[in-house]
């Protein structure tokens, strides 16, 4: 199962389209789970603060030229065209360069967006950790310049009021596919 699950996430870094089917409880994918970085504000963050919201994650970095400023303007989409207010949903973009994302750079990057995801950061350690139970992974692409491009998992995880994966997308998902599958999670009740 576990090289099932590798392949379909290696399929999504690579920006293919996968499936985003509705899913069961039996369907709920095996992975996921609680885990501890630090906010922008340079706060502990737990996944198990956020409890009793849904949660859209995403892996990213601030430096990201392309898919992670887009991946936002979907997430910031699906929210709206869910009909849920901002405080509704929380987002969450855990940077894997943590290297050049410190506290206060991610401060400045999620300023810049119309509803601010909390930005994560932490050491090396603990960002490999976080990605790994996400199934995710990232690369960092040497350049010789200090611009270095960091290769990562483009999957948006929706994650239920429970803290549990749910579904996780296409960076490039529709917004009324991420929508709809955040509108169900928002019409659970606990």
């Amino acid at each position: 199962m576990r090289i099932v699950l590798t392949f379909v996430l290696a399929l999504l870094s690579a920006c293919q389209r996968a499936p985003a089917p509705a899913m069961s409880e039996a369907d709920r994918p095996g992975f996921g789970g609680d885990f501890t970085l630090t906010t922008q504000d340079n706060q502990p963050f737990h996944l198990a603060d956020v409890r009793g919201r849904p949660v859209v994650l995403f892996f990213g970095y601030t430096s990201c030229p392309d898919m992670c400023p887009m991946t936002m303007s979907r997430i910031t989409g699906a929210v709206a065209r869910a009909g849920a207010k901002p405080s509704d949903v929380v987002t969450l973009f855990v940077s894997v360069d943590p290297k050049r994302d410190t506290p206060a750079v991610l401060k400045q990057y999620v300023a810049s967006f119309k509803t601010p995801p909390i930005a994560l950061t932490g050491t090396d350690e603990e960002i490999r950790r976080v990605a790994a139970e996400y199934h995710a992974t990232y690369e960092i692409v040497p350049s010789g310049t200090p611009n270095y491009l960091v290769n990562h998992t483009t999957a948006i995880f929706l994650i239920d009021r429970r803290g549990r994966l749910r579904q996780y997308f296409a960076f490039d998902e529709k917004p009324e596919t991420l929508a709809d599958a955040l509108r169900a999670l928002l019409d659970e009740k606990g």
